[in-house]
């Protein structure tokens, strides 16, 4: 079994948690990979074994087995940009803090180990959007698990966004931005613009303006198979599109493509994980949190 380690800083109370984790690894591979910058930061605070090895880039951990991702929402989304093209599975080690896609917590890494060990593990697959803006340089990986958004710069002007959809017209936003969510990002920025929560096996898109000027701008559920278009104008001379939490610069009137992407993101999972619980777990369903 070939394995990979991606993570960000971590909290001092995670060191212990942290080395088990390394520990586990060398048992099932002695010669993992341990992505660069995460490196530095491990012989810091935990004992590394000499045989890991380093990589930085999403070609070096080609066919690989599983990518462990250190951190919370936010690393796990940036693992992404290095497992998803090649297929890895990623499984997200929550030393962040709500961890609705690094679902397995600190306490539950020897059953998370064993679980792969025993074959008791399922692969859930999730969609991304590829995005295309002409002029603008979208780097390696230009997809997006969770959204992609157009916000607008410094000033309290609105952003006015033209969205289309398989070239026929939807609407004219006018907001402070725009977000377009996969049903994986329906719980993240999404869901604090008023979007709904979607089971993440939905082949949707959810559309959603950000504090939009007309309240009957509704966030808008369409199929994610078809092109949307995106066109920023207002009095910005440019604007900011994001991709997850990378962000570029775009010019007033640009035009952005939003497509499915050809690949689809792969989640390794325990057995008793589901979307259901998780949420129920993070958003404390059914639980009744008032004094009594």
């Amino acid at each position: 079994m070939r394995i990979a380690l991606f993570g960000k800083p971590f909290k001092q109370k995670h060191n212990d948690a942290v080395q088990h984790l390394v520990d586990r690894i060398q048992g099932l591979d002695s010669e993992a990979l341990v992505y660069l910058e995460f490196m530095d930061l491990l012989k810091k605070s935990t004992e590394v074994p000499s045989t890991f090895k380093t990589f930085s880039c999403a070609e070096d951990i080609e066919g690989y087995d599983i990518l462990f991702s250190v951190g919370g929402d936010g690393t796990f989304l940036e693992s992404c940009t290095l497992a998803s093209e090649n297929g890895i599975p990623i499984m997200g080690i929550n030393t962040g803090t709500l961890g609705f896609l690094s679902n397995v917590g600190t306490d539950s890494i020897d059953d998370a180990i064993d679980a792969i060990i025993s074959g008791k593990t399922w692969i859930d697959e999730r969609s991304l959007l590829k995005v295309e803006s002409e002029g603008v340089d979208l780097g390696k990986f230009p997809y997006a698990l969770n959204e992609v958004a157009i916000h607008k710069r410094d000033t309290a002007s609105m952003v006015v966004v033209e969205v289309h959809r398989e070239d026929r017209f939807v609407n004219t936003y006018w907001a402070d931005g725009l977000i377009v969510s996969t049903a994986t990002g329906s719980t993240a920025y999404s869901l604090s613009a008023g979007g709904p929560i979607i089971s993440p096996s939905s082949q949707v898109v959810v559309i959603s303006p950000i504090a939009p000027h007309n309240l009957t701008n509704r966030p808008l559920i369409v199929p994610i198979e078809g092109e949307i278009t995106l066109s920023p104008d207002g009095r910005d001379a440019s604007f900011l599109l994001s991709l997850d939490s990378r962000s570029f610069r775009i010019e007033t009137r640009s035009i952005v493509k939003v497509n499915p992407a050809p690949f689809k993101a792969k989640f390794l999972n325990l057995e008793h994980q589901n979307f259901f619980n998780i949420i129920r777990s993070k958003m404390h369903w059914g639980i009744d949190l008032r004094e009594r």
